[in-house]
């Protein structure tokens, strides 16, 4: 019996021992899933356009119907420079300088999310009319958009705009803008702009928009734009069409309505490594009510755009413009414009 429990006694000594020589495994601590730092961040922007002109021919101030030639200029028609913020993954700012025009082009804090689904802009920008037109176009360099090249909307204004997104991805949404309704001019009366606009990316290189605004002017004028537009892009090519629609309440020769309505039809693609070939169409009536008188504009922008460097552009382009007469209108001669273009962004 002693020889038994003498066993037991040294059989679990030695378990014991055993034990304690186990190296004892720690559990290390679970860390709290770290976010990462929001750093604000900043750069400069801005872009140059450059025109080397020569009036091949035009029509005579004092007789349309007769041409003269031989014009010719260097100019600026765009010289900006800014800068862009961005504080955070939700809030951005920008301001961008306009030398050629003497006035600030851009100055605007952009807040997204400010509520779930909704953005707000606050100060001078691109308008809805041209802002998703032009990614497509991407020839600003060349020529404005339609709406704007015939003055009837404004590239840039000053107010708000609020951006609703119908999906998580934003790529359906809907937006509406408060303007001066002055574009870069201080307002001058107490009346303010309404612009519109609907639209679907439908992937990341096509959207389609629905466009509309509305203005009240003194003496009881009023305007209204409607414009529906496709666009798609890849690295290769891009085109675009947009038709528009306008009533001008008011302000016909005689005080009655006008109604012009056009359309514009582009497109560029590339022909070989840094070489693109650009196309434009114009086509507008001045007024759509009227057949016995006025005019309707047919205007062509053509040209090669070489790269030599990514964001460099030299563009040697064509412009063609003819204004076909109606009725009893008289003849206006066309006018051709040859232009070699450099452009440079800053982005």
């Amino acid at each position: 019996m002693k020889k038994s429990s003498i066993l037991i006694l040294l059989l679990s000594f030695t378990m014991i021992v055993f034990a304690q020589q186990k190296p004892i495994v720690k559990t290390q601590p679970v860390k709290p899933t770290e976010q990462p730092v929001e750093v604000p961040s900043g750069k400069f922007v801005g872009m140059l356009f450059n025109d080397a002109s020569y009036i091949v021919q035009e029509p005579l101030s004092s007789n349309p119907i007769q041409t003269e030639s031989g014009k010719n200029a260097f100019l600026f028609r765009r010289a900006t420079i800014g800068y862009e913020h961005t504080f955070n993954k939700n809030v951005d700012a920008k301001i961008e300088y306009d030398a050629n025009g003497n006035a600030f082009q851009q100055g605007f804090i952009d807040i997204r999310n400010i509520v779930s689904m909704l953005d707000v802009k606050i100060g001078l920008m691109q308008t809805l009319s041209s802002e998703v037109t032009e990614k497509i176009w991407d020839y600003r360099s060349l020529e404005a958009s339609v709406l704007d090249r015939k003055g009837y909307t404004n590239e840039f204004d000053m107010g708000m705009t609020f951006t609703g997104k119908m999906n998580v991805q934003g790529s359906m949404y809907a937006r509406l803008a408060v303007y001066n309704g002055n574009g870069l001019l201080p307002e001058n009366n107490k009346l303010k702009k309404l612009a519109f606009v609907a639209g679907d990316w439908f992937d990341k290189s096509s959207v389609m928009e629905v466009y509309a605004d509305y203005e009240n002017l003194p003496n009881g004028k009023s305007t209204i734009n409607g414009k529906l537009f496709y666009g798609m892009s890849s690295s290769k090519m891009a085109f675009g069409v947009e038709g528009f629609y306008r009533l001008e309440r008011k302000m016909g020769a005689t005080g009655g309505d006008r109604n012009p309505v056009g359309g514009s039809l582009y497109s560029w693609f590339e022909m070989a490594k840094a070489l693109r070939a650009v196309a434009r169409v114009d086509v507008i009536d001045n007024d759509l009510a009227i057949t016995t008188s006025g005019y309707r504009e047919i205007y062509l922008n053509v040209g090669i755009d070489y790269m030599p460097v990514a964001d460099v552009h030299l563009i040697p382009n064509l412009i063609y413009g003819k204004q076909l007469k109606k009725g009893t209108s008289s003849e206006i001669a066309d006018r051709i414009e040859a232009r070699l273009t450099a452009a440079v962004y800053l982005r």
